[in-house]
């Protein structure tokens, strides 16, 4: 029962204008109250009760009803209307709208259509968690990585939670690479986005900006031609002075491998390159070329990148 509907019922029930299943509805409910009145009224004071009252029920005449005192039947009605202020708690949280996770697995691309027109597409080794429906706002966890398109709309600000930042839009696109591993980069291609650290610091970014997370929550700001960083979305693996180490883990994701170094000074190593829908064994040799490097696989997921000997 909602709280309107209880006013109206008490409201037609003092007039007399009940229906008689209202009426005998009414009647029962404050006679099983009344029959335990002392251990309900106890709860509610004099004082707090006439507080409730005096705003719920300013509304109503100031005549006694016709089968009960007035005063107890209030003080019976507010703790009915807390008790309904409890059920409203109970039934927002039960009631509320389902959330939703979108994953993409390693070796795995996806792309969502959100309900708002937005289009999101999910990196691999990536997921997103949002409401099946947006209301005043358009909140979105990532974990990994996204490329974003957001439909423009200035009354629900679309925002963005990873594991170390917030990004909230009105209407771009742009990238959010978040996996757990690092820190994160914010990417802009078209518009403006605004980027908060832990620490509530924040820095707006337009096209062609990107906004590094550092490791003391501050942000370093970028100039690059942002389309490179959604270059993963056309399947195509772009190093650009990239350590080894993050290397591998780009590979992980998109190969669903496992790699382990055999010498972790390998590991700083940086490289660049470009591979476009090249199979595993063709970007490992490529890099292995490149830095006098052996590749050795344990088993068909498991690959163990070793330094090459001069008898090798």
């Amino acid at each position: 029962m909602k709280k309107e509907t209880f006013l109206l019922l008490a409201k037609k029930y003092e007039q007399g204008t009940c229906t008689p299943e209202e009426k005998m509805a009414v009647e029962a409910f404050f006679d099983k109250m009344q029959d335990h009145s002392s251990d309900h009224l106890n709860q509610l004071s004099d004082t707090k009760g006439d507080v409730i009252l005096g705003k719920i029920f300013q509304e109503l005449h100031d005549k006694k009803p016709r089968k009960f005192i007035f005063r107890n039947a209030l003080r019976i009605a507010a703790i009915l209307v807390v008790a309904l202020g409890v059920s409203f708690s109970a039934a927002k949280i039960f009631l509320s709208p389902k959330e939703i996770t979108q994953t993409a697995a390693k070796g795995e691309k996806k792309e969502i259509l959100l309900e708002d027109g937005s289009i999101i597409v999910l990196n691999s080794n990536s997921s997103i968690t949002y409401s099946e429906e947006f209301n005043t706002s358009r909140d979105i966890k990532l974990t990994g990585e996204a490329y974003f398109k957001v439909f423009h709309d200035e009354k629900r600000p679309f925002t963005v939670q990873t594991h170390d930042v917030k990004v909230r839009v009105l209407g771009t696109s742009f990238d959010i690479n978040s996996y757990n591993h690092r820190q994160t980069k914010v990417s802009v291609l078209t518009g403006k986005v605004e980027v908060t650290s832990p620490t509530g610091k924040k820095v707006h970014i337009i096209k062609n900006q990107e906004a590094d997370l550092t490791a003391d929550s501050d942000f370093q700001i970028f100039q690059e031609d942002s389309s490179e960083r959604i270059a993963w979305t056309s399947n195509i693996i772009m190093l650009r002075n990239t350590t080894l180490s993050e290397t591998a883990k780009i590979i992980e994701n998109w190969y669903n491998v496992d790699i382990t170094f055999e010498d972790q000074t390998l590991e700083k190593l940086t490289i660049s390159g470009k591979f476009k829908d090249e199979k595993l064994e063709n970007v490992l040799e490529s890099i292995a070329f490149l830095k006098q490097l052996k590749i050795d696989y344990i088993t068909k997921k498991h690959i163990v990148i070793r330094r090459k000997t001069i008898s090798q």
